[in-house]
């Protein structure tokens, strides 16, 4: 079994097929047949995926990572970029469905003040 590189898959089938690869196999060892058709999960991706895995990779096994940093790093980009192009930390906790403390962490801020609220 052997440890997918991401980037050379990338390259292979392209990023949409391996954004699929991974959301249906990510941190699963897929054999990946000699010969078409491909079962299993892996009927999900395109045709010329699916015969670029057969003809590269074909009659290996390969350990698909769930590149779950890689998802959390470029979310927390999507949120950095949207707060830096004016939308609310509210709103940013609304679409993502995270807390507004956990969006400040995110951007690195403190919190706002509540300058209109009381102390008791």
């Amino acid at each position: 079994m052997a440890l997918a590189d991401t980037r050379f898959l990338e390259q292979l089938i392209g990023r949409e097929a391996l954004e699929t690869l991974i959301q249906t196999c990510g941190g699963l060892s897929v054999a990946i047949p000699k010969r078409l058709p491909l079962s299993g999960p892996l009927v999900d991706l395109p045709q010329p995926a699916q015969e670029a895995l057969v003809r590269y990779v074909g009659g290996t096994e390969l350990y698909i990572p769930k590149c779950d940093g890689a998802r959390r790093e470029a979310v927390r980009a999507c949120i950095r970029a949207e707060y830096d192009a004016g939308a609310s930390v509210k709103a940013l906790a609304r679409r993502y469905g995270y807390t507004e403390r956990h969006i400040y962490n995110i951007l690195g801020r403190l919190p706002e003040p509540d300058l209109n609220g009381t102390l008791f």
